[in-house]
């Protein structure tokens, strides 16, 4: 068995809100990732840059469930894992989300990778929010109030 990366919390916001904001390339580029090649869709690969740490990554989408579940591979961390981010419906504006990696060796350097990636979706659930509750990139420090 493998480690794995668990990272949940709630958003005061819809699924389908939420859901956009994660799969739509116009948003998502507002709080997370510096440039998106395409939003994305079942079956394609697309490559998330972040300007300010110098990283690309090619993010391999296998299925997408509208407004319940996104379920991709990527090499994030120098290891190849499959990231599931799961949305459920807690209210008529509430969502619960749920973001699973897996999996990471039990090396000490497997517990290193965990602990990165645990902050780094930790971050994208913050940043998520601020956005959709504000439009502030905490990226950047940029308001977006439009469009969010």
């Amino acid at each position: 068995m493998g480690l794995v990366v668990e990272v949940e919390s709630s958003i005061e916001r819809s699924t389908q809100e939420v859901f956009k904001a994660i799969i739509d390339k116009n948003k998502i580029t507002k709080y997370f990732v510096t440039s998106s090649s395409a939003s994305l869709e079942e079956g394609s690969k697309v490559t998330w840059s972040w300007d300010d740490v110098c990283a690309e990554h090619v993010v391999d989408v296998k299925t997408i469930e509208e407004n319940k579940s996104i379920l991709f591979y990527w090499s994030a961390n120098q290891v190849k894992t499959k990231v599931e981010i799961l949305l459920e419906k807690i209210s008529q504006n509430r969502t619960a989300i749920k973001i699973k990696e897996s999996k990471y060796e039990k090396t000490d350097e497997g517990i290193t990778k965990v602990m990165q990636q645990t902050q780094g979706w930790t971050d994208f659930i913050c940043s998520l929010k601020a956005y959709v509750y504000t439009g502030v990139n905490l990226r950047t420090g940029v308001t977006n109030n439009k469009g969010h």
